[in-house]
């Protein structure tokens, strides 16, 4: 699975919007929207590996 599905999967589990994304990765929501973006648009970019580690870490402590 690359770090694009495993955002989308994120997204869905933790019913997270974009925004609150971008808020606990401390980026651009533009940037989030971006990571999202299709592999074909011109607006796609590649998630870091330690961006999408950093969103797992953060999720995992705010289970209770």
């Amino acid at each position: 699975m690359n770090n694009r599905d495993r955002l989308i999967e994120l997204l869905s589990d933790h019913e997270l919007e974009r925004r609150e994304v971008a808020e606990l990765l401390k980026v651009k929501a533009d940037t989030v929207n971006h990571w999202l973006a299709s592999h074909e648009s011109h607006n796609y970019k590649e998630m870091p590996d330690m961006a999408i580690e950093l969103l797992e870490i953060k999720l995992e402590l705010k289970k209770p």
